[in-house]
């Protein structure tokens, strides 16, 4: 579930005394970047660069989980690109303070853990096939979510290749539940 603050924890040195600092770092779409930063200092007490790294790993794996949804779910409109972009530059906040401290950066490690992403082409091959196969399938919802241009850049090449990888003329493939749209004019070539 995409959040809308993360909180980097640091300790900060100020007129030679030393802080334990929360920077809370806020999606907002009225700001710059579509977010805020806003820091608050309070007394150090028993915090250590160690508690600030234990800290800031889940903040990354949390940052982390919300952009495989985020791109999981990304089909089109404004909102997931924006959320995308502040998932993106928080991440840059927290690489920048794992640099400043001369510690690696844990997001490599969990990058290796989850699963490799798919080109578009095989994501609409996939949403291709599980339409083709469903025979219940409705050709309005098939046709809005193959032909999503905002997502799927050149939708009509993406199915000539998904048609022509499955085996399938124009023909065959027009009469399956979910395709009844292709080719209205009967124009189309094999």
């Amino acid at each position: 579930m995409f959040k809308h603050n993360y909180i980097l924890y640091d300790i900060v040195k100020r007129s030679d005394v030393e802080y334990f600092e929360q920077t809370i770092i806020a999606f907002d779409l009225d700001e710059n970047n579509n977010h805020t930063v806003t820091s608050i200092n309070s007394s150090l007490g028993d915090k250590t660069i160690d508690f600030c790294k234990e800290h800031n790993d889940a903040q990354i794996i949390s940052l982390w989980d919300s952009k495989a949804e985020i791109e999981k779910y990304n089909i089109g409109g404004n909102k997931r690109p924006n959320q995308l972009d502040f998932i993106i530059d928080t991440l840059e906040h927290f690489r920048n303070w794992y640099i400043i401290q001369n510690l690696s950066f844990p997001i490599s490690d969990y990058i290796h853990q989850q699963p490799q992403r798919k080109f578009k082409y095989q994501e609409y091959e996939e949403l291709f096939n599980r339409f083709r196969s469903d025979n219940n399938a409705n050709p309005d919802m098939v046709k809005r979510a193959l032909n999503n241009i905002a997502y799927f850049k050149n939708p009509s090449a993406y199915l000539a290749k998904a048609r022509k990888n499955a085996g399938l003329t124009v023909a065959e493939l027009k009469a399956l539940p979910g395709f009844t749209w292709i080719d209205p004019k009967g124009t189309a070539k094999d």
